[in-house]
Formats: structure tokens, sequence, C-alpha cells
């Protein structure tokens, strides 16, 4: 791989890598995390496999390419900054996890496979091992792919993101951060320093399915992640169902929420939700999979995520 010139600039605290972006925006800065996303995103194209295989459209998304962008000078990698590592269970019940937890951290760690089920299963299917050993969540929900395998959950199971630069602090949920593909509402001086997903109670259960042409080091054709909460009759209180690769950006079903709430989760109400996901979604033909394929996996998937979601509760 083929990469441009660039320095590596490595702070300590928050605080200093804020200060690092501001001083040197002008020049051109990047954030790296795990960089198993930035390094290859600012390589230079010399490999033929490496280019698009359409005029003016990206391999990853089948959609037009953005203009090229001059390589960062700077790299701010975050690695030794320790408030950003970590997963903490709150006093009110919310998970917080810190951006540079790498992705084999989250898929081994007791307290997500419990309390964030869906997150920890997205996570075991994310790359390969060397890749889940590099990988950060918060690199993976900044990158902002349709696919995300860690994004889908975390906007599944509603996480906040908490948001730093030198001018202040703001929290965004999952939902309105991503808008388009690789392309989310963060400021090129903000930095991402905490995931927290909300408190769940015991009959809540969480589920994230992925559909690829292969076990490992693939993308989804296509992921569904789920979110079930029964009162104590049995009836879905609360519902939340995300679909990943069927849209320029992950998306909620929330006509198929809107179904479920206050019904029975019978195999007759899922299968219908299934359906009803299914007209939610607006996927593209790619060379991982067809439109049509894709439409027709979203009610099998959305119909196996919410079982298994109602499983673990």
């Amino acid at each position: 791989m083929s990469l441009p010139r660039f320095d590596v600039l490595q702070p300590k605290s928050i605080n200093e890598a804020c200060e690092l972006i501001r001083r040197h925006a002008a020049e051109g800065v990047a954030v790296l995390a795990g960089g198993t996303d930035v390094l290859v995103d600012i390589r230079r194209p010399v490999i033929p496999a490496h280019l698009p295989r359409c005029k003016g459209c990206d391999p990853l998304t089948g959609l037009p390419r953005k203009p090229a962008e001059s390589p960062p000078a700077y790299l701010i990698a975050l690695s030794r900054i320790p408030d950003l590592r970590g997963i903490v269970g709150c006093k009110s019940g919310e998970i917080a996890i810190g951006p540079m937890t790498t992705i084999t951290e989250i898929s081994r760690s007791d307290l997500v496979r419990k309390r964030l089920t869906a997150l920890a299963e997205g996570c075991d299917h994310l790359g390969s091992p060397l890749v889940r050993n590099r990988g950060t969540i918060g690199g993976n929900i900044c990158n902002a792919r349709p696919a995300a395998d860690a994004l889908l959950p975390s906007l599944a199971l509603g996480a906040k993101l908490e948001l730093r630069s030198t001018r202040g602090f703001r929290t965004v949920t999952v939902e309105d951060f991503v808008i388009g593909p690789g392309e989310t509402v963060r400021e090129a001086d903000e930095i991402l320093t905490r995931i927290v997903f909300p408190c769940y109670g015991d009959r809540t259960g969480s589920s994230c399915i992925k559909l690829a042409n292969r076990k490992a080091l693939e993308i989804a054709v296509v992921n569904v992640a789920s979110v079930l909460t029964l009162n104590e009759k049995g009836n879905i209180t609360e519902v939340r169902i995300a679909l990943g690769s069927v849209a320029p950006t992950p998306i909620l079903a929330k006509k198929t929420a809107e179904f479920l709430r206050g019904k029975k989760p019978t195999e007759a109400n899922i299968s219908r939700a299934g359906e009803i996901a299914a007209t939610e979604c607006r996927p593209i033909t790619d060379h991982r999979g067809s439109q049509i394929y894709r439409v027709d996996m979203v009610p099998v998937l959305v119909r196996r995520a919410l079982t298994r979601a109602l499983e673990a509760i």
C-alpha cells in the first residue's frame, strides 16, 4: 500500500488533541484511531483493483465519488489518550464506551454481551481477528459506512455520541450523526470522546444479524439490528429496528416499529413486521448483491433478528 507523506502527532490528553487539530487545521488534519479505515482511505490508488469499478463510482458504496481531496499533512493519533478507552457501567445504568476501545475488547466484554447483546454480536462479525484487534468502535462509527458493523447496533440501541473541540462540547444521537455514506455532522475540529448507551431493563433483548457473501473479511449485503422490550403482560412496549446496507445510511424502520408497539410478539406479527420493513429500505445494486435480492432479504433478517431478541429476554 502506497501512502502519501504525512506527520503523526501523538497527544496524551483530549485537550491536547483538540488543540493540535485547531493548530494544524489549515494544513490538513485527520484523526487516527485504529487506522484500519483512514490509512486505506488516504492511500494512493496505484493498484487497478483499488480504482472505481465504474466511472465516477466508489466500489464500497456504488455511489459517485466525492471530488478528490488532498491527503492530510498531519494524523492526530489518539492511541496514547487513556480517557478514550474502556467500558464503564454508570450509576444511572447507562454504559459508556470510549471511542478507542477496540472491537475485540467490546466483543469479549461480559457487560456488553449481557446488556448490549446486539453490539457484541455486530462486533463478532467485523472484519477478521486482526482487524478487530486494531479497529475501534469510534473509528467504525465515524467512518459512517452504510454497512458498518458497530454503527448499526449502536443506532438500534439508541446510543449518544459526545463530541469535543476547543470550541466546546456537544452530544448527538447516532441517528442524527450520519448524514450520508462516509459523511457525518462531526466538524473537522471535533473528536468523538464517548459513546453512551441507555439503560435497558430486564425485559429487553437485542440482536444483530449480518448477511454477507462469506463469513469473514466481508462487507454486509444486508445487516439488521433489533431491540425489543416487553411489559409484564408480554406486549411490546418499545422496539427499534435498524437496517444496514439498504440505504445511503443505516436507517431505523420506524413504520415497522410503530406496527409492533402494543402487540404481542407472535409469529404472525413478526412476519408482518418483516414485510413492512422491506417497504422502508431503498437499496442499490452493486457487486455484492442486487437491489431485488436485498429487498427480499430484509424480511428474512428482520424476522430472525426480532426472534433472537425475543429469545434473549
